[in-house]
């Protein structure tokens, strides 16, 4: 048994109006008296519950209105819910963050007052420059669940261009933070995430021009085949091969759910994904430089050879000294 169990246990039992004592916790859970007057200390230091003693019956509350917080939770437990909480918080929306900070917040009773809190906080988090209207988050929502139609005014990044959408929401995705509506564009008869970042207008289309859902499309399954956010039309395998020095790093984690990997005899390793779509396959490989090489697909290979190239001519000045002084601040 645990004390979780116990505690639960004998709140029932108080408002049972059994009157519990430390006897009965002994009979029912074969522990020793210092433990049942453990849980009674716990029920009123820690879980700030009314709870008195009646020298002929047992305990009792003196407060009908109390009740036991959601969980009884061991101080291992209620700090794991804590930094959870808090890494939730850092990618939410600011209307659904403030709500999971107070919940975080209620949990400080059960944590020693010792742990330091500022590495519960997750590092790294990209906060938006732009706020997203609360309005179309609630629209969005309200499309989601009645299969209501939306006309879009979206700004498109790629041809940074403003384009009229209507679209058939079939969910809201968080992705790192930023809020993502999946749903089939009528523009490209194709399923697209649109990031309402870039949602200039909206219009929710009246009830009598909702849509069917696609009944064999798996969102799950949707989201599963593309390496990040951005899905192609057709799955692709890509297979690249890491330099020794970032093979160890790369062998440490999972970067897609088809991933494979294969060690080679100088220490490189061998990396193969199956996803929909090579875009942000290329952007991730690009931040590795050097340390990898591409085999295949050779579209990939290609379009990442002259991104490279292009680099390489940025970066090469015919009156650059390699006498000039180190910048600032930069390391050996």
């Amino acid at each position: 048994m645990s004390q979780h169990e116990r505690i639960i246990w004998l709140d029932a039992q108080i408002r049972a109006e059994r009157y519990p004592n430390p006897g009965a916790v002994v009979a029912r859970w074969g522990v020793n008296r210092r433990t049942a007057f453990a849980d009674h200390d716990y029920l009123r230091d820690r879980l700030r519950a009314p709870i008195a003693t009646d020298r002929k019956r047992g305990w009792y509350y003196t407060s009908k209105t109390f009740i036991l917080p959601f969980l009884a939770l061991t101080e291992r437990d209620a700090t794991t819910l804590r930094r959870t909480l808090l890494a939730a918080e850092e990618y939410l929306s600011a209307a659904d963050a403030e709500p999971v900070r107070r919940i975080a917040e209620l949990l400080t009773s059960y944590i020693p007052s010792s742990l330091p809190a500022g590495h519960e906080r997750v590092r790294g988090s990209i906060q938006l420059l732009s706020l997203i209207s609360s309005k179309l988050l609630a629209d969005c929502e309200q499309a989601v669940q009645n299969r209501q139609r939306i006309h879009l005014l979206y700004h498109g990044a790629n041809r940074n261009a403003l384009t009229d959408r209507i679209v058939q929401p079939y969910d809201l995705l968080s992705w790192r933070g930023e809020p993502h509506l999946i749903a089939f564009c009528e523009l490209r008869q194709e399923m697209r995430q649109f990031f309402l970042g870039r949602v200039r207008q909206w219009e929710m289309l009246p009830g009598d021009r909702a849509y069917v859902p696609q009944e064999a499309f798996d969102i799950d399954a949707y989201l599963a085949r593309g390496f990040g956010l951005r899905h192609g039309d057709e799955l692709v395998q890509v297979r690249v091969r890491f330099s020794p020095h970032q093979a160890r790093w790369i062998r440490e984690r999972r970067y897609h759910a088809s991933q494979q990997t294969e060690e080679q005899p100088d220490g490189s390793l061998l990396l193969s994904m199956e996803v929909a779509g090579t875009e942000e396959v290329r952007r991730w490989l690009l931040g590795y430089g050097a340390e990898v090489e591409v085999l295949e697909p050779a579209s990939l290979r290609a379009e990442i050879q002259a991104e490279l190239q292009k680099s390489l001519q940025i970066y090469t000045f015919s009156s650059a000294s390699p006498e000039e002084p180190i910048p600032a601040g930069q390391k050996d």
